[in-house]
């Protein structure tokens, strides 16, 4: 009975990473089993350096690290779940901003420690909208809860690649956030108890409060948007209410050896925000600035041709009275 029980959990963890491969590259979602384990809220760090060595992977270099991890922040929100399935696998899901300006995201993963990157299964389960367009939700199958995700993606008013890393932390048993557990749908020890299939359902939404339906997997334990909110609390508290507890090595991020005070390459993305107001600033206030320089040398030029005029006409005048009687011109009224 243990055997076939283990067996179970083993195809549905299969079944589980092909469904996320099988989404991540665009293809409709197909019916998956359903995985019993524990769902644990955390915390997302987004960086622009590697968390553990302090090195920097991405063009702009240390040069542009303010500025480069204001970009991440702004990409990546700061919550995240992790599905921990009682056969032993992780799947951390995170929120990404600005997708209306960046394409290609591509995610490897490693353990705290290695040297090496793996390709995870990568499947977006969601989407929604916040003040910087549509955010989706981003399910990658990591190696432990102990891991760094690294992110490569096409950043459009860039035009280049930018490259990031992240890492969750902070583990708090259940899920208090508006995402969808896709993989983890019953609770730890109840086993698999038949098939569920992706559906269309409503994403958490972001910071504005509204949201798009967007493809994910169906949660058999009614962790669906879609459900009423009173089931779905009560389905987010019970999977994780006996969890174990997890952690990160990580305490804190590292940053690079020297940091310059010249961010150049970077600036122009504005955090990855994309607002046009510092840009307008900048248009108006160099406008006036030429627009006052401009007056300035007109009203320079003017006043200095005048007092050339001025001394050429008292010159000639000299000129002409000091000669007047030499060229004939007549006599004073002194001599007459």
């Amino acid at each position: 009975m243990n055997t076939i029980k283990r067996m179970r959990k083993a195809i549905a963890g299969l079944l589980a990473v092909f469904v996320l491969a099988v989404m991540g590259a665009g293809m409709s979602a197909v019916p998956v089993q359903a995985a019993s384990g524990n769902v644990y809220t955390c915390v997302i760090h987004p960086c622009y350096a590697h968390p553990v060595t302090g090195v920097i992977e991405d063009s702009g270099g240390e040069a542009s690290y303010a500025t480069g991890q204001g970009m991440v922040e702004g990409a990546v929100y700061t919550t995240g779940i992790l599905e921990l399935t009682d056969s032993g696998e992780y799947y951390l899901t995170i929120r990404m901003s600005l997708m209306d300006y960046t394409s290609n995201h591509s995610f490897w993963v490693q353990n705290v420690g290695d040297s090496g990157w793996s390709s995870p299964a990568v499947g977006v389960i969601g989407s929604g909208t916040d003040s910087n367009g549509t955010t989706n939700d981003i399910a990658i199958q990591v190696p432990s809860e102990n891991c760094v995700v690294r992110v490569s993606m096409y950043v459009d008013p860039m035009g280049r690649d930018v490259v990031f890393y992240l890492y969750p932390s902070d583990y708090a048993a259940g899920n208090n956030t508006d995402m969808n557990a896709t993989i983890v749908t019953e609770a730890s020890g109840s086993g698999s108890s038949g098939s569920t299939s992706s559906g269309s359902n409503s994403s958490g939404s972001s910071n504005s409060g509204s949201s798009t339906s967007g493809s994910s997997l169906q949660s058999s334990a009614g962790l669906s948007s879609s459900g009423s909110s009173d089931t779905e609390d009560s389905s987010k508290s019970s999977l994780g209410s006996t969890a174990p507890e997890l952690s990160s090595s990580i305490e804190k991020a590292a940053t690079p050896s020297a940091d310059s005070v010249t961010d150049t390459e970077l600036n122009g993305a504005q955090g990855l925000s994309l607002s046009t107001a510092e840009d307008a600033a900048s248009e108006e206030d160099a406008s006036t600035s030429s627009g006052g320089n401009s007056a300035f040398a007109i009203g320079a030029a003017i006043t200095i041709s005048g007092l050339i005029l001025m001394g050429v006409a008292a010159v000639i005048v000299y000129f002409f009275r000091k000669n007047w009687r030499r060229w004939g011109g007549g006599y004073d009224d002194d001599e007459t």
